[in-house]
């Protein structure tokens, strides 16, 4: 289910970037350090940039030296890596965007909204510091023997055996699997002299010249837990931006990725939607069904709106007896359709059989879609990305038509649900193509 891959050339070195979703905004992801797109999408970063897709057209790339980009590192400058998120917004088309960054990724977005402040809506910077180093300015940042320290470490063979989780989280522990995840993901991300490089790089980096030329809002978000990131320098640099919002959160562990934790992503919401669900709620796994009358206005025109009105008002009663009978959970009805949640996809499916012949036997004829997935439960409703894939797959099915997905068929195995292959598709706003599968009625 992996975005296709793009490129784009930034003087001449290929950048490689992913866009995920739609909406009305654009949000450009940077990476943290070193990054390799494909493995974010086997890491718990997945979540973030599935949250981020549901709140806009996501952009998300691997930086200059990193990933599937060119490992081209010799004497690349910050401003130079500015001008590489620029030329990815370029290429996606992305005239204005939210600009998202964490550790050093945070201060390129800063620099960037100095740089290019018509391209800028905001910026939300989590763990940022304005100087990678401490001066008699700035008491804050990687001091020399550190820096040295963690040279010494990369370069003794350190990288690439999940040296940068021992960094960010040195508390953490992780289980053999997650370790080897670490691991194989820093081998992937980076070699060892360009990550040796970027470390340097990043402890030298410098943005008090260009804090009074950054215009836009700005959330910075700091977590009092994570031991990198010194408050005290957080607050420094808020101090030093008109437009800046701080928001200091207490989490209870770190994690080894420095992603951001769900209440931080609360927080950027907020900023993004002016509302704060992401975070806090309780989630579950929900088989979610969709259905849909098909050609409600022709029905209409052909036998005039008082007996359709009374067609649908019949329908309705029986789908709801159906959803009765089959443990169903009405979450909303829009127009002439259905949107309901089953503990098991076995009664969902059997419960969409029932509504589809129940609404044929009386001159009405649906569509329905069904997928599996997490949802988070907010009274009176629900959100998640699984709701829209159930509404992608239902807007693909035909009359009378029970279509659902491979997660809904792995689940059902052995439980007597007949149905046939229908297919590869695309969901629109939802990444990769999608096996989906016919309900058969025997």
């Amino acid at each position: 289910m992996f975005p296709p891959t793009r490129y784009t050339k930034s003087q001449g070195v290929d950048i490689a970037y992913k866009v995920v979703g739609e909406g009305p905004r654009d949000i450009v992801l940077s990476m943290p350090f070193a990054s390799h797109l494909d493995m974010l999408w086997e890491s718990e970063w997945v979540d973030v940039i599935l949250q981020l897709s549901r709140w806009g057209r996501l952009i998300t790339f691997d930086r200059r030296g990193t990933g599937l980009s060119d490992r081209q590192l010799t004497g690349i400058t910050a401003e130079q890596r500015s001008d590489d998120l620029v030329a990815v917004m370029d290429a996606a088309g992305s005239r204005e965007a939210v600009l998202f960054g964490w550790l050093d990724a945070a201060a390129i977005a800063l620099l960037t909204a100095a740089r290019h402040p018509d391209r800028v809506s905001g910026v939300i910077a989590g763990e940022a510091l304005a100087v990678g180093h401490p001066d008699a300015d700035h008491p804050f940042g990687t001091d020399e023997k550190t820096l040295q320290m963690v040279l010494e470490a990369i370069r003794a063979g350190g990288w690439g055996q999940g040296l940068s989780t021992r960094i960010l989280a040195p508390e953490l522990e992780l289980t053999p699997q997650q370790a080897a995840f670490s691991a194989r993901s820093e081998a992937m991300a980076a070699t060892p002299s360009a990550a040796a490089q970027l470390f340097e790089m990043n402890a030298n980096l410098d943005l008090r010249p260009f804090l009074a030329q950054i215009k836009a809002p700005v959330l910075l978000i700091h977590d009092a837990a994570f031991p990198l990131v010194p408050e005290g320098g957080v607050r420094w640099l808020a101090m030093r931006l008109p437009t800046a919002t701080l928001k200091v959160i207490n989490s209870s562990s770190t994690r080894g990725s420095g992603r951001p934790l769900d209440d931080m992503l609360e927080e950027v919401e907020d900023f993004l939607l002016g509302t704060r669900v992401a975070g806090g709620l309780t989630r579950q796994v929900a088989t979610l069904l969709v259905t849909d009358v098909v050609g409600s206005t022709e029905a209409a025109a052909r036998g005039g709106d008082r007996g359709w009105r009374d067609l649908l008002v019949g329908h309705r009663r029986a789908v709801r007896t159906s959803l009765a009978r089959f443990d169903g959970v009405e979450i909303d009805t829009a127009g002439d359709g259905f949107l309901a949640s089953f503990l098991l996809p076995s009664l969902a499916l059997r419960c969409a059989a029932e509504v589809a012949a129940e609404a044929s036997a009386t001159g009405i004829r649906i569509r329905a879609g069904l997928h599996t997935g997490e949802i988070l439960l907010q009274p009176p409703g629900i959100v998640g990305i699984a709701i829209h894939v159930a509404a992608r797959v239902a807007a693909l099915a035909g009359p009378n038509e029970v279509l659902f997905t491979e997660t809904v068929r792995s689940l059902v195995l052995g439980s007597g649900v007949s149905y046939e292959a229908a297919g590869a598709h695309v969901l629109k706003g939802v990444p990769g193509e999608w096996p989906l599968y016919r309900l058969v009625v025997t």
